[in-house]
């Protein structure tokens, strides 16, 4: 027995480590099921490491890795002055406890073949979804019990991998030589038809103008730079004409903010109601917030939004959540988090730019939905984020 225990840490290679992180990546944008199960292989993998874990030791020395420490740690006193129920509170705790694989995940990204593998994994499964996503449009999967503008994951969370999905194409496509640019201009054209053309998402619209924009600003000049933007305002004004789905989306968004006092119960006006419930709860307990899980708890006791129900897990935005339940302590822990982190990946070489861009998708999608609150949202940026900061070996 105690030979086995000796010999055991000698079969965790770092092949294994390479081959859980590519299939979590994989499944990340196509597959709940999937992606709990390598989370679940791919942290115990890391953990029996003494190596790895030695490693992750290191890490905490680092600031953005306290201040993830610190956000988690403050969702964890919230339960102390929290109304909610203990079932509550350890949902809700759940939901955030997931920060912590960023650490674990990072020194499994250490090497180059694990970096590279992990992206293509993720744009390979995009890839997946544009074509199913593209054959429903055309009425090819007739029999599918599929949604066109959503395959795996709700249009939402589709058209938000799928405009980072485009970008890193772009990325890849410009640091790239030879035959392998012609492959991510098909990925950039395949990623933004479906984007352009079949998903309902308007986050996705906005996330997908802001992060071409940003590209053609971090990989050309100047001059190039202000083509590049203003090609791309034009080539949304052309889908905009000539994508159906796209002017549905944006006339039914205008209208529902212009008509919001007639009729609040709209998709805009359900999200305005959240938001403004939220900012009540924050007025309510300014400092240090209702406490983890109040938004739960309070919504179903008031039943602020009659039109909704009584059920709602988040007021779709983090900002918001955030502010609700930790008060202005979680809204000055979460900006230190994010600043950290912005620091961190100026410090990086190959991985900069898709880490910066990465965080500015997190940050503009917060506001409309709490993307760290949500398993499929929260791991598909933990997951990525872990990679990008892996190219930083950890000394």
């Amino acid at each position: 027995m105690a030979i086995a225990q000796l010999s055991w840490p000698r079969y965790i290679t770092k092949e294994s480590v390479t081959f859980l992180l590519t299939a979590l990546l994989f499944a990340i944008p196509i597959s709940s099921s999937g992606k709990s199960i390598f989370v679940g292989l791919a942290v115990a993998t890391i953990l029996i490491s003494a190596n790895f874990r030695a490693q992750i030791k290191n890490l905490l020395t680092h600031t953005w890795c306290k201040a993830l420490l610190l956000f988690v740690l403050i969702a964890l006193l919230g339960c102390i002055w929290s109304p909610a129920s203990i079932k509550i509170k350890l949902f809700v705790i759940e939901k955030y406890s997931k920060l912590l694989y960023l650490p674990i995940f990072l020194v499994g990204f250490q090497n180059e073949k694990a970096r590279n593998l992990g992206v293509h994994a993720f744009l390979l499964a995009m890839l997946l979804t544009a074509f199913l996503s593209i054959a429903k449009d055309l009425n090819i999967l007739t029999s599918a019990n599929l949604y066109s503008d959503h395959v795996f994951r709700n249009h939402i969370m589709t058209s938000m991998m799928m405009g980072f999905a485009t970008y890193l194409a772009g990325y890849l496509f410009f640091k790239r030589q030879g035959y392998s640019r012609f492959a991510y201009g098909i990925l950039i054209a395949i990623y933004s038809y479906q984007i352009l053309f079949i998903n309902a998402g308007r986050l996705g619209y906005i996330l997908y103008v802001v992060l071409i924009s940003l590209l053609a600003i971090q990989m050309l000049n100047k001059r190039q730079a202000i083509m590049g933007v203003f090609s791309i305002l034009l080539l949304f004004g052309f889908a905009y004409k000539f994508s159906p789905i796209m002017q549905v989306g944006i006339t039914a968004l205008s209208n529902d903010f212009k008509y919001f006092q007639q009729n609040k119960d709209t998709p805009i006006g359900f999200r305005l109601q959240f938001h403004s419930f939220a900012k009540e709860l924050f007025k309510r307990e300014p400092l240090i917030g209702n406490g983890t899980g109040s938004f739960i708890h309070y919504f179903s006791l008031e039943n602020p939004v009659p039109g909704w129900g009584h059920k709602l897990l988040e007021p779709h935005s983090q900002y918001w959540l955030t502010a609700a339940e930790f008060g202005l302590l979680g809204l000055l822990s979460y900006a230190i988090l994010f600043l950290s982190l912005f620091k961190a990946s100026l410090t990086l070489r190959e991985w900069r730019f898709p880490a910066i861009a990465l965080l500015i998708l997190i940050s503009i999608g917060n506001f409309s939905d709490s993307l760290l609150f949500y398993s499929g949202s929260g791991y598909f940026f933990i997951v990525l984020m872990a990679l990008f900061l892996s190219e930083k070996q950890i000394k």
